[in-house]
């Protein structure tokens, strides 16, 4: 358990011993309630910081509540909703690593929390899966839990003395009674306290302290229009009471825990109609208007022989192997909106501004992403950043605070799959201005000149932007 305080944290700011069963409380209320209005209500300071909060996109929320589950500062329910829980673990947070307490963070701050928790999480070899014999999802510290069993629709993941346990199981007939169930499990006993015992016509999650062990059970009723409506799925993890350590990693496991995931749904046919804004399976690729009619994009005729930009056949004006890059020709914008772009070299603070495919609609939508660049390793081909990115944004620009483009997102062989439908911030390879410089002065396309303008928000960049990046779709 020494491997939990890698981050220069120690136990300060943990969860306390009743922070789980709080925890519990909260996504009861959460999941039988309408959401209450803010109590900070009026309160311009948290307004303001609601207002950064919520401009972020939904995984950044989430990796910010998620990041701040595994510093100890946050147990709450990873939703991406802005309340005064986050607010205060914010601010926490903040006072621990000595930043300004200011209740915002932006995404070199962003990008730090995450590879702080991510660190943690490698620690202990956090993982989230589904598993074969129950079919629940959920994440464990596998480095700890170590050892399995399974026997019938039940699973166990266990620490190899015993201290520590994740039982999964996958109830059917005569067993898949949740009051029964419930009444079962949260019965007084002697010797047993209880400390949570919360029930619902769909789950419940009943949790108790005895010898010297904590135990916290949760199970759910299949949704309507299951397969098997009576079927019923749940945990239970115990773990010693005075591991203050594994506290935060039970907040982690609870707020991992999927019942019943959705399978992934198969891609359906593209359409007939030309317009990429129809076709689903057409998205490939982003692409930056840099002068008239030409898009830079870090796609190639090998992955895209026949490229369409607005419905039009476009084609390749050049390309580099080495770097990745091309200039494809067949992109409209005013010679106004297309000016001559101003690079400059990777900082802190970045935005990406990138199609991504929207599942419901099947259709492509703008939108604007928080980045942090990652150390480049020895071995790293290209620079890395992080950010919240699908397999389609390849191509997509990412700009500083000043609007000038500092790098491309670069073709990765491989990407992190989207978790209910939303992709998962993870480092992806750029190709930086310098290469960009190189290649757009060999094709011929002026570059501008740094300008001394302040710096914008998100926001005014991504309207300034937006009308210059284009989806690129192969044919």
């Amino acid at each position: 358990m020494a491997a939990l305080r890698k981050d220069g944290r120690g136990l300060q700011g943990l969860l306390t011993g009743a922070g789980l069963a709080l925890w519990c409380g909260l996504a009861l209320a959460a999941q039988s309630a309408p959401p209450a209005p803010s109590t900070a209500g009026g309160d311009p300071v948290f307004e303001a910081q609601k207002t950064a909060f919520e401009a972020l996109s939904e995984a950044d929320r989430k990796a910010v509540q998620d990041g701040l589950v595994w510093t100890g500062d946050y147990n709450g329910i990873v939703d991406g909703a802005f309340g005064k829980r986050t607010r205060d673990s914010i601010l926490a947070y903040q006072a621990s690593v000595r930043t300004p307490t200011t209740g915002i963070l932006d995404a070199a701050a962003i990008g730090r929390l995450a590879a702080t928790a991510q660190k943690v999480k490698d620690a202990v070899k956090f993982q989230i899966f589904v598993d074969d014999k129950t079919g629940v999802k959920i994440g464990a510290p596998l480095k700890i839990l170590d050892k399995r069993s399974a026997s019938g629709a039940s699973s166990r993941l266990f620490k190899a003395d015993g201290s520590i346990s994740l039982d999964l199981a996958s109830l059917n007939g005569g067993e898949a009674d949740l009051a029964a169930l419930y009444q079962r499990l949260g019965a007084d006993q002697a010797g047993r306290k209880s400390t949570l015992k919360l029930s619902r016509p769909d789950f419940f999650v009943v949790s108790w302290e005895e010898g010297g062990r904590k135990v916290y059970a949760r199970y759910a009723k299949a949704p309507v229009g299951a397969p098997d409506p009576n079927l019923i799925r749940g945990f239970m993890l115990a773990y010693p009471g005075q591991s203050a350590d594994f506290e935060r990693l039970a907040v982690a496991i609870a707020n991992s825990f999927e019942p019943f995931p959705a399978p992934s749904s198969p891609q359906p046919a593209a359409a007939a109609s030309p317009a990429p804004a129809s076709v689903k399976a057409a998205l490939s690729a982003n692409g930056l208007i840099v002068a008239p009619g030409k898009a830079l994009s870090a796609i190639g005729s090998a992955d895209c022989p026949h490229p369409m930009i607005d419905g039009r056949p476009a084609k390749y004006l050049r390309e580099d192997a080495e770097s990745g890059l091309s200039l494809i020709g067949g992109a409209t914008a005013s010679e106004t909106q297309a000016a001559a772009p101003i690079l400059a070299p990777l900082s802190d603070d970045l935005v990406a501004v990138a199609y991504g495919l929207d599942e419901a609609a099947a259709r492509p939508v703008l939108s604007v992403t928080s980045v942090a660049p990652l150390v480049q390793a020895a071995g790293d081909a290209k620079p890395l950043v992080l950010a919240s990115l699908g397999a389609d944004a390849v191509g997509a620009p990412l700009f500083d605070r000043k609007g000038a483009l500092v790098a491309l997102v670069a073709r990765s062989s491989s990407g992190p799959k989207p978790v209910a439908g939303v992709s998962p911030r993870a480092p992806h390879p750029v190709v930086a201005a310098a290469d960009i410089e190189r290649f757009l002065t060999g094709a011929d396309v002026a570059i501008g000149s740094p300008t001394a303008d302040g710096t914008s928000s998100a926001g005014r960049i991504a309207a300034e932007k937006s009308a210059l990046v284009v989806a690129i779709a192969c044919n």
